[in-house]
């Protein structure tokens, strides 16, 4: 059986809709869906050890993973599947999922759109001969917007990251090209901020598209001056947000849609999930910043094995997983043993009523705040945010989804004492795997300071 993993970039769960996306609803209403997955982290680099290694971010020191060979007991999902006799091969436009931090170790073929096209490098260039921290730059920040909008008309390239579609193309080519069992995963940046979906889908959420500057003027004033954003431009920044989710459905169905006139998606395990969610004006924030509201915790999770899709079903299965769970889940799926250092476990033991959810799902972010920011979910709902010098903040997530101040049970709940035990505990546990193990890329490398100013973390 083949492997299709798909993960994209900041899609919050319930984006999974009739109205945003329709195909890939269906899909899931036909497949294994997870009602209440938790991402491990707020971020990309934060979440990719779960997904392809399953192991919490926390754990390594550093950011991405390890040389391969390290003696950390670290082993990615790529690997084992490539020693199991899988062809292996990945797609990607984001540089911290991508070989720059070794998530192509057990690929034999690696695509890094962030490193490698042409447009990608002449925006670099551009970038580090403005200097948007400058004074003059903070005083003009739209001739910024209207320059970075006429290169990439002026190169072709109308997104930030290359496309879906693009990346389909490649991995589909390559899946022609195999003559035995195959693991592919793509990683879509479309959903991740700017939002600049093709004018068709801006259509299907606004009277008029919006160009290319005044769509990326506003995802950044969203994602760093949030408090200036109007309620009106709160209001683009979602509908524009909502016609990247629909464009990922497009391409979603019509890669699913490649396989199937190939006669190969009846013999293909595929698994749909995010590396986190997003923010779209809930509590004051654009996109996903190091904090751990469930707009950027909860993430779709998908299965869809051609042994288990004629089990009819008639709700999601409840009960909270982790994309920890997901390379577990697909090796359980495949009847390959799991690796002996993952962290995670096979949700389809959940789906099967043999094991109960995980009791707590842990979420952490470091990048020079020592490990400071992190939160412990239950699954109940009870979940304890630690943000730092911010200070803590416990809800009962069931009873008030939307985590107001007034909400928080901080210093009244008697749950709160097991959340910070637990949360306590796992901490701790996360130092010492980080003291014992070996180092990935360092937090303070020049590089990883120029992929977030890339990426749109830092201005």
């Amino acid at each position: 059986m083949n492997v299709l993993l798909v993960t994209v970039d900041s899609l919050r769960a319930d984006r999974v809709s009739p109205d945003v996306m329709p195909a890939t609803r269906s899909f899931a209403d036909e497949a294994l869906e997870f009602a209440e997955c938790v991402a491990n982290g707020p971020s990309t680099p934060a979440s990719f050890p779960a997904i392809l290694a399953s192991r919490y971010f926390a754990s390594i020191e550093g950011l991405g993973l390890p040389e391969p060979g390290s003696d950390d007991g670290i082993r990615t999902l790529a690997e084992s599947l490539r020693d199991a006799g899988y062809a292996t091969a990945g797609y990607t436009d984001n540089h911290f999922a991508s070989g720059s931090y070794r998530y192509d170790r057990g690929f034999e073929s690696m695509y890094d759109a962030s490193g490698t096209t042409e447009a990608g490098r002449l925006k670099q260039f551009v970038q580090s001969n403005l200097d948007k921290d400058g004074a003059v730059f903070k005083t003009i920040e739209t001739v910024y917007n209207r320059a970075d909008a006429l290169f990439a008309t002026a190169t072709g390239n109308d997104s930030e990251y290359e496309r879906a579609e693009s990346l389909n193309d490649r991995a589909i080519e390559w899946i022609g090209d195999q003559t035995g069992e195959w693991f592919t995963w793509l990683h879509y940046m479309d959903a991740h901020h700017p939002y600049e979906a093709p004018e068709e889908y801006q259509r299907q959420f606004l009277d008029e598209p919006l160009d290319l500057a005044t769509c990326r003027g506003l995802s950044r004033k969203g994602t760093h001056h949030p408090e200036a954003v109007t309620d009106r431009e709160w209001e683009l920044i979602r509908k524009l947000y909502d016609a990247e989710c629909a464009y990922v459905d497009d391409q979603f169905d019509a890669l699913l849609d490649a396989l199937r006139e190939r006669n190969e998606l009846d013999e293909t395990l595929v698994v749909f999930t995010a590396d986190h969610g997003e923010l779209v004006g809930e509590h004051g924030h654009a996109g996903h910043p190091p904090e751990f509201w469930e707009g950027v915790l909860r993430v779709p999770l998908i299965v869809s094995h051609p042994a288990r899709n004629d089990v009819e079903r008639a709700e999601p299965v409840e009960g909270q997983v982790r994309l920890l769970d997901v390379a577990p889940t697909i090796a359980d799926a495949l009847g390959l043993d799991p690796h002996a250092g993952w962290e995670g476990e096979s949700a389809l033991a959940v789906a099967d009523g043999e094991a109960d959810p995980r009791e707590y799902g842990f979420a952490d972010v470091g990048r020079q705040i020592e490990y400071a920011r992190c939160c412990a979910r239950r699954a109940d709902g009870w979940k304890l945010l630690r943000h730092a010098d911010d200070g803590e903040l416990c809800f009962d997530v069931s009873a008030t989804p939307e985590e107001r101040p007034e909400d928080d049970r901080s210093g009244d709940a008697p749950e709160y004492g097991d959340l910070a035990r637990a949360l306590d505990d796992h901490q701790a546990r996360m130092k010492r795997l980080r003291e014992g193990g070996s180092d990935a890329v360092a937090e303070d490398d020049e590089m990883v300071e120029q992929h977030l100013k890339d990426l749109g973390y830092m201005e």
